[in-house]
């Protein structure tokens, strides 16, 4: 009877082959970006501003109108390019309780009206949106099944800028989704 040793080969071949999965799997992650909506909130100068993320291309900003003291419904859709600075936000309709002052007249209905509101049709691009939150206008972010009060996040008269960008692995790991961030703002 001969003795036969396990070949050596085989648990190095097999070693080698997960080490090199692993090494591609990881620079693959590093770099495939998938499009997202950053939301960036500044904060007072030498802190660090606040940013979150979400990956639904359609979204919602809501706010009570600081004149008329009704609601106003903007809605929303990230337009993804090859890079971040080629990706846009569309306004695609607008919505409102009242007609007043700065209220937009010359565009078309929107193709669905809303019960309690008048909607129009907008179709503007723009690069991203800066917009001003306090807890008067209860503003307020709408994407997926998530409502994010934004006016409970961060303090009075804060600019939020709304922008669509390119996230790599690394990016999505180190930030939070918006809905993750707790409502007093705490981390």
């Amino acid at each position: 009877m001969t003795n036969k040793q396990p070949s050596n080969s085989l648990g190095l071949t097999a070693g080698a082959a997960f080490i090199a999965a692993l090494v591609f799997f990881t620079l693959w992650m590093g770099v495939i970006l998938q499009p997202v909506v950053e939301v960036r909130v500044a904060e007072v100068e030498g802190a660090d501003d606040t940013v979150c993320y979400f990956v639904e291309p359609d979204f919602q900003l809501r706010w009570i109108h600081s004149v008329e003291k009704q609601w106003w419904e903007e809605q929303y859709q990230r337009i993804d390019g090859s890079s971040t600075e080629a990706a846009e936000l569309l306004l695609t309709t607008t919505y409102f309780e009242a007609f007043g002052a700065g209220t937009p007249s010359t565009e078309m209905l929107a193709p669905v009206q809303k019960p309690g509101y008048l909607g129009y049709q907008i179709n503007e691009s723009l690069p991203n949106l800066n917009w001003v939150v306090s807890r008067l206008t209860k503003g307020e972010i709408d994407y997926g099944d998530h409502r994010v009060l934004i006016h409970q996040l961060v303090p009075d008269y804060s600019e939020v800028t709304i922008m669509p960008k390119m996230y790599g692995f690394i990016d999505r790991f180190n930030k939070d989704l918006c809905h993750d961030i707790p409502s007093d703002g705490s981390r």
